[in-house]
């Protein structure tokens, strides 16, 4: 029982050093039973969702990475789109920047 109290201890005096935040160095590995109890941390990377290209805003669109504000005022202007793809058929876009920007952009159909 007093193992288990100090292990718990310990993890709890711990804590703060494996808090991540953006200023603070990386933490030195722990030693002892202390460092056998914690688990690595995992950090999540968020995934930007594509936009649909018949309801996005022309900053949102000109947010996305090799699209420019004229480029995304063509596109809204073009609208209703039935696949991004005729982006390129309608001549908004090169084949070679529609491959750049084609992860971005979606048509969402109800």
């Amino acid at each position: 029982m007093k193992t288990n109290a100090i292990l718990a201890i310990a993890l709890f005096a711990s804590a703060p050093a494996f808090a991540q935040t953006a200023t603070a160095p990386a933490a030195k590995p722990a030693a002892g039973p202390a460092a056998a109890a914690t688990a690595p941390v995992k950090q999540v990377v968020a995934v930007a969702q594509p936009l649909d290209i018949n309801t996005a805003t022309v900053e949102q669109l000109a947010g996305v990475k090799g699209l420019t504000h004229t480029l995304a005022e063509a596109i809204v202007k073009g609208r209703p789109y039935k696949s991004t793809d005729e982006l390129v058929k309608s001549r908004i876009l090169t084949e070679t920047l529609f491959t750049q920007v084609k992860d971005g952009l979606t048509v969402k159909h109800n």
